[in-house]
């Protein structure tokens, strides 16, 4: 009972989440554009040039990963299993056309959060956590926080289940006592 209940509540969160989405989304925009337009004007060349730094020291890198390990990696692995004893031929493609060409294709998604960061910190600011991911705790920081965030997830994932199943009832519970239909499934 209590499964069945958590799972038609967890496809009313999901649909009310995806009926939302796209307005909260459009809101959100609006309002961001709206406060940006009103408090920023344009980075100055070095803040952009600070931005650019702090991008490729944060986010450049894992991002590529990412990229690579979704894309890239299965690439190279299927055309090692269809060229067998060509495998060096393959990692010298890789390493010296495709990802070079990959790292220029990336550049525009890198410049995206060099924008972004220009936009919302100033040249002090991002100079500061510049300086700050020089220190030896910043520089562990970055080393560390993908880990961190990976097992942050996976406590979230474990621990969500538990912590709203009793929210979702008692959600559902008053959207009947509002004589409202909950879908099942």
């Amino acid at each position: 009972m209590r499964k069945g209940v958590f799972a038609g509540g967890a496809g009313l969160w999901l649909a009310i989440m995806m009926a939302a989405a796209p307005a909260v989304a459009q809101v959100a925009a609006q309002t961001a554009a709206t406060q940006m337009a009103a408090t920023q004007t344009a980075p100055t060349p070095k803040a952009l040039e600070l931005a650019g730094a702090l991008a490729d020291r944060v986010n450049a890198d894992d991002l590529m990963q990412q990229v690579l390990g979704a894309t890239v990696q299965p690439l190279t692995f299927n055309l090692k299993a269809a060229n067998p004893g060509r495998e060096a031929d393959v990692d010298a493609l890789f390493e010296h056309t495709l990802l070079p060409e990959f790292r220029k294709a990336m550049a525009p998604v890198i410049d995206g959060y060099a924008q972004a960061y220009a936009a919302r910190f100033t040249e002090a600011e991002l100079a500061a956590i510049l300086a700050f991911y020089d220190l030896p705790v910043g520089a562990k920081m970055l080393k560390e926080m993908p880990g961190v965030q990976q097992r942050g997830r996976a406590r979230a994932q474990a621990v969500l289940p538990q912590a709203l199943g009793p929210v979702l009832g008692d959600f559902i519970t008053a959207c009947k006592g509002k004589g409202l239909t909950i879908p099942q499934g």
